[in-house]
């Protein structure tokens, strides 16, 4: 894309990915975050340290003259906001509020929400499923991306915004971190390189739809350059991988048997999540185009590399 965007949560997994796809495709970017900038000096790059859930924070800095916002800033994963629901929402619902009335009235940018394809729709009546199926949360995770939908419509319809909504599978690749406590193709990967235990919640049957890093970045610069999609799209495979299967895939590509550590299964957890990616396919040419084994291999790769 060309002209100028903004990124929130630039130094998160998919942030660190989207900026310097964003600056290779021509575009002006301001990158902002809570810490430094992990990127490298560029002329048409700019940091910004800004914690979007501070009231004092000059948002209405950042999102003037944007012709697009990347809102990938949350700073939860499912078990810390299921710890915590007062001050998940704290930080991500009224954070994500701030950037919408920051946006200056009259002006219309195009706003990309990184949603999630699976806690948003709790426990799946089909799959996979479809934008259409009923949104039934059940984690303080899943609620919050939902509340921001709800409000990202509601603004659409009285202040001329135009969002879409990306409710993108499980990620995965080279740059996640494995010590977040989420993902995990990236956790057991380490932890199938070291030689420590897979910790293995439930019974390993639990299955997500993975999406790999370099296609999650693809399908969020085709929403921003189709100006008029629905409000909502699933980013996924379309098709369902256990843990399970993971460990096999593991021990498949590193011809050996991994440790595997099991533990009880965490309510917030939903036993079945699979995304139908048809309406993103016809709406923004967007598909998966890493296989899950290539993705897996990539990242293998990725955490030998780095820890030599």
């Amino acid at each position: 894309m060309t002209g100028k965007a903004l990124v929130t949560g630039a130094s998160g997994f998919l942030g660190r990915a989207l900026v310097p796809a964003l600056l290779a495709s021509g575009a002006s970017v301001i990158a902002a975050g809570r810490g430094q900038s992990p990127f490298a000096a560029h002329p048409r790059l700019a940091w910004r340290r800004i914690d979007l859930a501070d009231p004092a924070a000059p948002l209405r800095e950042i999102t003037s003259g944007v012709d697009c916002i990347y809102h990938l800033a949350w700073s939860t994963v499912p078990s810390e906001a299921s710890l915590s629901p007062a001050e998940d929402a704290r930080a991500n619902i009224v954070g994500s509020l701030r950037i919408i009335e920051s946006i200056a009235p009259g002006a219309a940018p195009r706003l990309i929400f990184a949603s999630s394809g699976g806690a948003i729709y709790g426990r799946l009546r089909q799959a996979p499923a479809s934008e259409d199926h009923p949104l039934n949360p059940i984690s303080a995770y899943g609620l919050s991306k939902r509340t921001v939908e709800a409000y990202l419509d509601l603004f659409a319809d009285t202040i001329g915004l135009r969002p879409a909504s990306l409710r993108i599978g499980n990620l995965f690749g080279p740059g996640q971190n494995p010590e977040r406590l989420f993902g995990a193709v990236t956790q057991f990967s380490k932890a199938a390189l070291t030689g420590a235990p897979i910790i293995l919640f439930g019974d390993g049957s639990t299955v997500r739809d993975y999406v790999y890093i370099d296609d999650a970045v693809d399908a969020l610069i085709r929403a921003a350059q189709a100006q008029n999609s629905s409000r909502a799209l699933n980013i996924g495979s379309g098709e369902g991988r256990s843990l399970n299967d993971i460990i096999a895939c593991l021990e498949a590509q590193l011809g050996r048997p991994v440790k595997v550590e099991r533990r009880p299964p965490r309510p917030f957890d939903t036993p079945l999540s699979i995304l139908d990616p048809s309406r993103a396919r016809r709406e923004i040419g967007w598909s998966a185009r890493v296989s899950f084994e290539d993705g897996v291999a990539r990242t293998l790769k990725s955490l030998a590399d780095a820890a030599t």
